[in-house]
């Protein structure tokens, strides 16, 4: 099956209100788009739009903002994991990323390999909704699905350019090396392609998106996301499916639990193992 069977006719509707990109995605990662719109949704669509009794109204800003509120962002993290907002700012701006990419990198994605379309992601035009610093939604313009592409390099660019945009602006936020948040969204698409292959014929479009060179000939930050390799723990699968670089969640203080991907688990005796098992 072609990867965008089933699914195109959607996005030739003519609609006047903002799309749900939800409806555009496969059953297995849709819940990654509930609150990703295509046009600018009011409360009656988004919830997270509503005015909150304790939190007041949510901040609506573009992409481009973003610099400007690393306070913000800051703080939102030290709520959920701990830690202090300087002394462990680019392990807590790595957790942000991940779920801010759970929306856009999902919405590239979808569009790219889904529809077979680019989405326009420029960060003048994206705006992310911010509660207490947490980003709870997403929306692009209305007419942000281009014209369909057969090549891969014309439907993932968009996002690209735009993983490259936000990554720089957090990178100079702290002194997080831009490699891991790369690698934070590498991850994610790895997952997004492991569930939509099959029934989607994808393998041209991860060959493009994780080869080792991108499009200007320099090396590729979304290189190879993820590899197998051979683990320390006979508990493990063998080979076992790892993380090239590692999110630094470890840092914040009380953050014991890695992630089922993470490059440390390859270290680990079977006794470390059957302790991080424990802790889930």
């Amino acid at each position: 099956m072609g990867p965008r069977a089933g699914l195109s006719t959607i996005a030739n509707r003519c609609d006047p209100h903002a799309q749900c990109l939800a409806a555009f995605a496969p059953e297995s990662i849709a819940h990654y788009l509930e609150h990703v719109w295509l046009g600018t949704p009011d409360a009656s669509d988004e919830p997270t739009l509503a005015e909150d009794e304790t939190t007041g109204k949510p901040a609506v800003l573009a992409v481009t903002e973003l610099a400007s509120h690393r306070a913000v962002l800051l703080a939102a993290m030290v709520k959920l994991y701990g830690g202090e907002c300087e002394t462990h700012a680019r392990a807590l701006l790595s957790q942000w990323s991940k779920y801010y990419f759970g929306f856009a990198a999902t919405a590239g994605f979808v569009a790219a390999a889904m529809l077979g379309r680019p989405l326009d992601m420029s960060p003048e035009k994206t705006h992310v909704v911010l509660r207490d610093g947490l980003p709870v939604a997403l929306y692009f313009a209305q007419d942000a699905l281009q014209a369909p592409a057969s090549a891969p390099a014309s439907r993932y660019t968009p996002l690209v350019d735009h993983l490259n945009a936000v990554i720089e602006t957090l990178a100079a936020m702290t002194k997080v090396a831009p490699r891991v948040l790369w690698s934070n969204a590498g991850n994610l698409l790895d997952y997004l392609f492991e569930q939509c292959t099959p029934p989607f014929d994808l393998a041209d479009d991860a060959a493009w998106l994780f080869g080792p060179l991108a499009a200007d000939g320099e090396v590729n930050p979304l290189r190879m996301p993820v590899r197998l390799a051979t683990p320390r723990a006979a508990s493990l699968p063998n080979p076992f499916s790892a993380r090239r670089v590692c999110c630094v969640r470890y840092e914040i203080p009380g953050e014991t639990q890695l992630c089922g991907r993470c490059p440390l688990l390859l270290t680990m005796s079977d006794a470390e193992i059957a302790l991080q098992d424990a802790s889930h």
